[in-house]
């Protein structure tokens, strides 16, 4: 049963707005290696079911399916002006799912605003170098 967006929490909110809006959801996941995984999910294949579910719909060999088959933990990244919701969850594979693609529940575990600030700096940025590195970043 879909929960009316009135009393959705904030986090899941923000992620009904930002396809609202056209705004990407950010999906990651981390490889077997512990490498980030960022996948963004297609208009309609990520959908709020109530306050703390969503379903996703993936390629089933694509990495993002292998990650949740191993049971990678999820982070959702929505936008929701001013403020960045991270959304944390596991998910689920549904079985006998429509079609070849795979199906995950995902339960929302937690969530968070993103901090909008800016680490302390102990001296003065700098934006020129006496010294030019330039020949050696164009190499890279």
């Amino acid at each position: 049963m879909t929960t009316s967006p009135d009393v959705l929490p904030t986090p899941v909110q923000a992620i009904v707005s930002a396809q609202a809006r056209r705004r990407p959801v950010t999906m990651i996941t981390s490889d077997a290696d512990g490498c980030p995984r960022a996948c963004l999910p297609a208009d309609g294949d990520l959908r709020v079911i109530d306050d703390q579910h969503l379903r996703v719909a993936l390629w089933p060999t694509s990495p993002t399916a292998v990650n949740l088959e191993r049971g990678a933990p999820v982070l959702l990244i929505a936008t929701a002006p001013p403020d960045v919701h991270l959304v944390h969850a596991t998910a689920r594979r549904l079985v006998n799912a429509a079609m070849i693609w795979a199906h995950y529940e995902l339960t929302v575990t937690s969530s968070q605003i993103a901090d909008h600030g800016t680490a302390p700096q102990a001296q003065p940025a700098q934006f020129s170098n006496t010294t030019s590195t330039r020949g050696e970043v164009l190499e890279m």
